[in-house]
């Protein structure tokens, strides 16, 4: 992921399908599925966006106890 493009520690609110796959570690059929499900996911032409808070809060919904 180049978050060096990111000065400090700012978090990006939007990731593009591949800096998504790196970041939650999962394949791009799997990242679009769940961000389709809980609504992260924006197409903006043939860009693909995935917005992280939104994708985080839908994954820790899955931990259990």
């Amino acid at each position: 992921m180049s978050y060096r493009r990111f000065k400090g520690n700012v978090r990006p609110e939007y990731l593009r399908l591949k800096d998504a796959m790196v970041t939650f570690s999962m394949g791009p059929v799997k990242i679009e599925a769940l961000a389709k499900e809980c609504g992260a996911y924006f197409k903006v032409d043939r860009v693909v966006l995935i917005h992280t808070d939104t994708m985080r809060e839908y994954i820790e919904s899955f931990r259990e106890n």
